[in-house]
């Protein structure tokens, strides 16, 4: 292995520093591979993000021969005794990884951690995971990185900690049909529980009341952190214009949401491109026809035993009539929900979070 000669420099806002860190991630992918967000990256780096009070933040470049080859985030949370590992991007060197990642576990412990986690991207809330399976293809909202980098975090020391799977489904054909899953849906019906899609007009409303369900059923996930209603409205207001409302499954039980779905139509990276009108013109036309729906957020309070199969149903009938695709995206190994409908499944993508004790 040859010596990196490696000169690691921290972002510092407006600088050439931080115009490098943003503009690294377009020397390594394909214009319709990147899912990079720019502007993310930039609040993050200045500290004007809607949770840049809840963590330090801080970028680092490194260079060889005057040029970018690698770039991080380390993330320190005010309430643990850890640090995240985030933004990360690099060439495919061994000894460039280990130069870096010495300085980084360097500075972590100055930062006062006792072990490094990532990929996060500041946040629970924000994106975590690397992807370790499929890197030919993506959808939206998928963690995506180079095919190389999970072998340079086992070089670097990191190990495995937690699993992730997205299942892709077949189009769903006419003659299909889920006993099963109408079974469930009808009994629900039945009991006097109501389903519902919302309108784009409520959307302010509804996704306070789908925080506040989140917050109960994803409170024992891994990276989990507590977020004000107003951040989560600052993070999550811009999925009202990307969300097909059709294809968004609530229920209430006394007026009360105890269970919800929410699809996405899969924009690929389209919605991480800069704004033109031809870019908008595609996003609004994808959203009308789209071919692909994925399964972002499903969740049901548990004492409603088999609710989320319930919820599915709708969803799953408005595919059929569309013959659409799903995916159902970022499930945890440990998730039930990883054995709906297996019958329907083509493939797998998997993903990983890792961790580096200090």
């Amino acid at each position: 292995m040859t010596k990196a000669n490696l000169t690691i420099t921290p972002v510092k806002p407006n600088e050439q520093t931080e115009h490098d860190f943003l503009h690294f991630p377009g020397c390594l992918y394909t214009k319709d591979m990147c899912t990079q967000d720019k502007e993310e990256e930039h609040q993050q780096i200045n500290q004007t993000h809607s949770l840049s009070s809840t963590y330090s933040f801080q970028g680092f470049n490194g260079y060889r021969d005057g040029k970018i080859v690698i770039r991080g985030a380390l993330i320190k949370p005010h309430h643990l005794d850890e640090c995240y590992l985030g933004y990360f991007e690099a060439i495919d060197d061994e000894a460039v990884m280990l130069a870096f990642m010495k300085e980084l576990q360097k500075q972590a412990k100055k930062m006062g951690a006792v072990r490094l986690i990532g990929p996060v991207q500041g946040s629970f809330w924000l994106g975590y995971r690397m992807k370790v399976t499929g890197f030919d293809s993506l959808f939206t909202s998928e963690p995506h990185n180079l095919a190389y980098y999970p072998r340079l975090w086992q070089v670097a020391g990191f190990r495995e900690i937690e699993h992730y799977a997205s299942n892709f489904y077949q189009a769903i054909s006419p003659q299909y049909h889920s006993k099963k899953m109408t079974k469930r849906y009808q009994q629900f019906v039945e009991k006097g529980y109501q389903f519902y899609s919302p309108k784009r007009k409520d959307w302010s409303r509804v996704s306070i009341e789908v925080f506040h369900l989140l917050r109960q059923l994803y409170r024992d996930f891994p990276l989990y952190q507590e977020i004000t209603e107003t951040q989560f409205a600052t993070i999550f207001g811009k999925l009202k214009h990307v969300i097909d409302f059709s294809m968004v499954q609530l229920a209430y039980k006394e007026n009360e949401l105890v269970g919800f779905l929410i699809t996405l139509p899969d924009y690929g990276n389209l919605v991480y491109q800069k704004l033109t009108p031809l870019t908008l013109a595609k996003i609004l036309y994808t959203r009308w026809r789209a071919k692909r729906y994925i399964l972002l957020y499903l969740g049901a309070k548990p004492e409603h035993l088999g609710l989320g199969l319930a919820i599915s149903y709708p969803i799953f009938k408005q595919a059929k009539k569309r013959h659409a695709e799903l995916i159902g995206a970022l499930i945890h190994q440990r998730t039930i929900t990883k054995q709906y409908v297996p019958e329907m499944q083509e493939k797998t993508h998997e993903y990983s979070l890792w961790e580096l004790m200090l």
